[in-house]
């Protein structure tokens, strides 16, 4: 059997090593702000520096960190102004996608009803599993559009605010209202109401929104 190439090997460390940094961002362990600690993540993955720094760069890219003034890197902190930015953004965007929405197979529309069934047996156990289920149900919705383009750029929007919308779901009677929107969604698109599916989409948006940018706007309420 012929031998992985080295640069090979060094690239796919490097993507283990922005999976994993990713996932302790979107999991609230490495939070807004914090420094990363290269040597501890490498010891973690039992990997060296190298691929962890070329990781920490993709995610710069991304806009998922940034370098520190004293250097090496930190999660990117986003202010409340900027998170309404992105928001605006992202209901621009999505806007777009659910407008090119023109049918919607029933078996697509089954698998959406299996996410969000699944998301509600997971509303008293919040887990990266239920997080996991809530990005691929939108994304499901978002790619019937056709546009991949505009798929990945909302998707880059999405990941930024991540962090941050783990404030508003740790709360049960939000997570139940995520299921419950949802619920509406896959009506709206059972009945091909595009209208009423971007009313339903901004709503659903917008709470998470104002409780996000309010605890920003208020950090010690």
């Amino acid at each position: 059997m012929p031998e992985t190439p080295p640069q090979a090997r060094a690239i796919s460390l490097a993507e283990r090593a922005v999976l994993a940094l990713r996932e302790l961002v979107h999991d609230g362990v490495l939070l807004p702000g914090q420094p990363i600690r290269q040597a501890a993540v490498a010891q973690q993955l039992g990997i060296s520096r190298v691929p962890v720094r070329e990781a920490l760069k993709n995610l710069e890219a991304e806009g998922l960190v940034e370098p520190s003034p004293s250097g090496g890197f930190v999660v990117a902190r986003l202010s409340a102004d900027e998170l309404s930015q992105i928001y605006l953004m992202r209901r621009l965007l999505e806007t777009e996608l659910l407008r090119r929405i023109t049918s919607v197979p029933q078996s697509e529309l089954a698998e959406l009803t299996e996410l969000n069934y699944r998301m509600a047996e997971l509303i008293d156990n919040p887990s990266r599993e239920l997080r996991h289920l809530n990005r691929e149900f939108h994304f499901r919705i978002f790619r019937l559009s056709g546009l991949a383009h505009i798929v990945a750029e909302t998707a880059r929007l999405w990941d930024k605010t991540t962090p941050y919308r783990l404030v508003y779901s740790t709360e049960r009677a939000a997570r139940m209202r995520i299921v419950d929107d949802h619920e509406k969604l896959i009506g709206a698109l059972r009945h091909g109401d595009v209208d009423r599916l971007i009313q339903f989409m901004d709503d659903h948006r917008g709470t998470g929104e104002q409780n996000v940018v309010s605890v920003l706007s208020h950090p010690h309420r």
